[in-house]
């Protein structure tokens, strides 16, 4: 079973968000997972690829969008469709709908904006992934 991480966040904006899923696809790339984003949409796949450039003046996070020919190659992958994931250890889910699990998946992690409907969102994601018997934490950050 994956473990589920619920990180909620003190802010309501999608910078926030994005910042958080940055820093998480590095450190779980440094940890020698394959990490799939999964965004909820085209703009926000192409917002992801742009921040993991530029999120930090250090930083370095080898990183490509799905269907690229470097996918198979690469740490991190952003994509829109679950089905994308392929053998992701890790997915870091920006959409609103849980994620399908598939064998070798190993964490995920949901992101909640201090906003109750993305609140109410994720008890609906929370009692699925319970369910289903994932392991769960909440992070409040």
């Amino acid at each position: 079973m994956a473990k589920v991480n619920f990180y909620l966040l003190k802010q309501d904006s999608l910078q926030a968000v994005l910042a958080l899923c940055c820093k998480l696809a590095e450190q779980q790339a440094r940890q020698g997972q394959q990490v799939f984003i999964l965004a909820d949409s085209g703009e926000t796949a192409q917002d992801m690829d742009r921040l993991l450039w530029s999120f930090t003046p250090d930083s370095f996070v080898p990183h490509v969008l799905a269907g690229d020919a470097l996918a198979g190659q690469t740490e991190v992958i952003i994509g829109v469709s679950a089905t994308d994931a392929g053998n992701a250890t890790c997915i870091l889910n920006l959409g609103t709908e849980p994620v399908a699990v598939h064998a070798g998946l190993n964490a995920i992690a949901e992101f909640v904006p201090n906003d109750e409907t993305a609140k109410a969102q994720s008890r609906v994601r929370w009692n699925h992934y319970k369910q289903l018997g994932h392991e769960l934490q909440l992070h409040q950050l």
